[in-house]
């Protein structure tokens, strides 16, 4: 019997079962299983639309059973910590799995460049998680203010820096947008009481689009009412406070909440494998055409 262990069940991850299954059905030789510390696939290009109440929560979850139901697939709920590639062994918090063939498909998690404060006092929107927390956080700035009498402290609660343009970035500001108005009705604030600033280092908002699209998009935000500041970057930040710096100049301004979507690294076990495979730095492993690691032939990273 040949094992074939993929690790992660996000969008690569999940398609590279599939495929594989349905190419390889008929072998009664050949056992797939897929491992991810969830029982549910989380749709991540959707999470903002939950922390602006878009959607329903558990809209963006999808049960691992059911996307594999009547698939010759073994859904295996477990956290990898560690990979052997000279025994060939998965080792996870429950249990080690044995593998004729890898797929590492593990995903990523936030990056924060060292930067500081980040981690400790932003919020970010990497996983289901991470959604429903920034969603409650929102409600409980606009109920906090809706108490506060002093004009300043309501603005500063009221107030909302997302650092990174990017797609995740300018997609939550646009949401963030949306959704204020009808926040301000359900707590009767005033709108204009309320700040949401998109900040990044780049000089144009989502840069893996053409310069024309990336001017709509910041266009569009604006015409929103998000206040977007490119060319800036943050070198700090606290429990109610961001620091920004363009050029030398750097400003301390006042936030009630920063979330952080600015960048993300390979996850931890994707760093683990790559201090021992052939890699580029930065967690990343270098493949082949075939998605194949340079060092072993029967591990894949996607």
């Amino acid at each position: 019997m040949k094992n074939i262990v993929v690790i992660g069940a996000g969008y690569a991850g999940i398609l590279t079962a599939k495929k594989l299954e349905k190419k390889l059905r008929k072998h009664e030789d050949i056992n797939i299983s897929i491992i991810d510390k969830n029982p549910f696939h989380t749709m991540l290009t959707e999470l903002h639309e939950v922390a602006a109440n878009r959607v329903e929560e558990d809209s963006i979850r999808i049960s691992l059973k059911k996307v594999f139901a009547g698939r010759k697939v073994n859904v295996v709920m477990d956290n990898i910590t560690k990979i052997d590639f000279d025994t060939k062994k998965v080792i996870g918090e429950e249990k080690t799995y044995s593998y004729d063939y890898l797929v590492l498909a593990a995903g990523s998690k936030p990056t924060y460049f060292g930067t500081k404060g980040a981690e400790e006092f932003s919020y970010k929107l990497w996983s289901y998680d991470d959604a429903v927390i920034l969603k409650d956080r929102i409600h409980e700035m606009f109920r906090a203010a809706a108490c506060e009498r002093n004009i300043e402290k309501k603005r500063k609660l009221l107030t909302f820096y997302i650092v990174g343009a990017d797609f995740t970035g300018v997609e939550l500001a646009g949401e963030m947008a949306e959704y204020a108005p009808i926040l301000c009705d359900q707590y009767e604030i005033d709108r204009n009481l309320v700040s949401i600033y998109d900040v990044d280092i780049l000089p144009r908002t989502v840069p893996i689009l053409p310069e024309k699209l990336s001017d709509k998009v910041e266009k569009r935000l604006t015409k929103m009412g998000v206040t977007v500041k490119l060319n800036t970057g943050v070198v700090g930040i606290g429990e109610d406070f961001i620091e920004l710096k363009s050029g030398d100049n750097v400003t301390k301004h006042v936030a009630g909440t920063v979330v952080w979507t600015a960048g993300i690294e390979s996850s931890d076990v994707t760093k683990n494998a790559s201090e021992v495979l052939e890699s580029a730095g930065r967690g990343r492993i270098k493949v082949d055409k075939f998605l194949r690691t340079l060092d072993r032939e029967e591990v894949y990273v996607v």
